[in-house]
């Protein structure tokens, strides 16, 4: 390993309630940088009552490699776009997460993917289906791989308040940035 880590870039995207603060917050606790507010769409039976409205930020040394990566958890709804813009630029990796039990999730994520990929210079995507309980994880039958247009796309699950998985989504996402860079080379 080199003395000096390798940075990169994650953008963690998705739909308001998607899991993006929460996947932060089950790896880095209170250590994470947060500019949650209150939540003014949210209807009074809904559980969340803050929403992101710049970022989330952390950053995570990988263990066993040359890589850190700085994570940025974007906002999900539209009217913050301009976020999306900003912290688009230089990203080396995306990870979508997707509420499985939004109706439709797979058409959700091409919707989201739409909307945020154009933000994005240049990326690898692993798209994880987020808040399925471990029977029905069990059951669901999903491709490793969604076509999204000419790009291929990681498809995985994950729980976003367990840290492990949220460590073993990051490591698939390395996996498939480091993937990428040998078949350029």
């Amino acid at each position: 390993m080199n003395d000096a880590p390798i940075e990169k870039k994650v953008i963690i995207a998705g739909h308001v309630g998607s899991g993006k603060t929460t996947a932060l917050q089950s790896i880095f606790g209170e250590n994470m940088l947060s500019t949650d507010a209150k939540y003014s769409d949210a209807l009074p039976s809904e559980k969340k009552k803050t929403t992101t409205v710049a970022m989330d930020y952390g950053v995570v040394t990988c263990p066993k490699t040359d890589y850190r990566l700085h994570l940025y958890a974007i906002p999900g709804q539209e009217r913050f776009q301009f976020m999306w813009e900003i912290l688009g630029k230089n990203t080396d990796g995306l990870v979508v997460l997707v509420d499985a039990k939004r109706p439709n999730p797979i058409a959700a994520i091409h919707l989201y993917l739409d909307k945020i990929l154009p933000y994005l210079n240049r990326a690898v995507v692993v798209v994880a289906l987020n808040k399925l309980s471990l029977d029905e994880r069990d059951m669901l039958k999903m491709p490793p791989y969604l076509r999204h247009g000419d790009l291929r796309l990681r498809l995985t699950t994950t729980d976003a308040q367990d840290p492990e998985e949220v460590f073993a989504l990051l490591r698939m996402l390395l996996d498939e940035m480091m993937l990428t860079v040998s078949l350029q080379s």
